[in-house]
């Protein structure tokens, strides 16, 4: 499944010493990650996000307050996967950009909690065919999750919390992974690059699910910066390589309980970098209720 991000050779990450076959060798970290983003890749010392902003993240998913969102996500994964996958038993889920690995964690768990038999499953498998009780009793499909972030601190975080996934640092420009390999590739919040989808995911019905900030989307967070606020746009526009199998936007409201929990989000976005402390102050003071507003849409590979 993996590659050598030097030479594109195949590479196991569960052999020591970690060796391709033309020998470029890497470490496996003391949490459990392997580095595949080679020093002469990188653009800066330490890209990607700092350890500030990935443990405020950390914090915020631990509250669990972006629930509905990664709940949606398991059900349109179990709705449109492609039922051969059934067939086969197995499911590869990869997260391009997983941060701390929240996302990643919450979905897998997710889809193994359903067992990936959700009804809209069952009725594309079977073809309009009587369930026998022997296949309703069917053995719940092996989901596997991997990620990659560029930034090392997010990697780390990630893998040690959740020792059960593979994380490693990569860049989503260059994903170290066999083509074909992947059943579902996520993109939460995060850049990434079509070409890498379309060459890692399955060729026929590989699912890719973007989630990205809906129209209103922490506006009252920026009601507080600008004295006239934009609102998100949403992208619309087509992916090559990819058909829609449909997009949506999932809108719910957040109670933040107490000064800690309003600054943590806070912290998640990029205002507080930029805005003075007693402005920080002020809004995690009367910040009680923020909206959480996703554009999600699920991509298809097709040939």
């Amino acid at each position: 499944m993996w590659l050598c991000p030097l030479c594109k050779t195949s590479v196991s990450l569960h052999e020591t010493p970690i060796r391709c076959i033309n020998n470029h060798s890497f470490d496996k970290a003391k949490a459990g990650y392997v580095n595949l983003l080679p020093v002469q890749f990188k653009k800066s010392k330490m890209p990607g996000d700092d350890k500030a902003m990935v443990r405020a993240r950390r914090e915020f998913h631990q509250r669990n307050a972006y629930k509905p969102l990664k709940d949606r996500m398991c059900e349109l994964i179990g709705a449109h996967l492609n039922p051969k996958i059934k067939e086969r038993g197995h499911v590869n889920i990869y997260d391009a950009g997983c941060g701390e690995g929240s996302y990643l964690n919450a979905v897998v768990a997710g889809l193994k909690e359903k067992g990936l038999k959700d009804k809209s499953l069952k009725e594309h498998t079977l073809q309009n065919q009587r369930l026998s009780e022997q296949d309703s009793q069917a053995q719940p499909i092996e989901v596997t999750g991997a990620g990659s972030d560029i930034s090392k601190i997010a990697v780390e975080l990630a893998a040690k919390a959740y020792k059960q996934h593979t994380f490693v640092v990569a860049s989503s420009f260059d994903l170290p992974l066999e083509a074909n390999s992947q059943d579902v590739v996520l993109q939460v919040f995060a850049p990434g690059s079509n070409d890498e989808y379309q060459r890692i995911l399955t060729p026929e019905h590989g699912l890719l699910i973007t989630v990205d900030p809906a129209e209103d989307h922490l506006y009252e967070i920026k009601q507080r910066v600008y004295d006239a606020p934009e609102k998100h746009q949403l992208d619309v526009s087509d992916r090559e390589g990819f058909s829609l199998v449909t997009r949506e936007t999932l809108r719910f409201e957040i109670s933040l309980l107490n000064n800690e929990h309003a600054l943590s989000l806070v912290k998640m976005t990029p205002f507080y970098w930029k805005l003075p402390q007693d402005s920080i102050t002020d809004m995690v003071n009367t910040l009680t209720t923020v909206t959480a507003h996703f554009h999600i849409q699920v991509w298809e590979t097709c040939v």
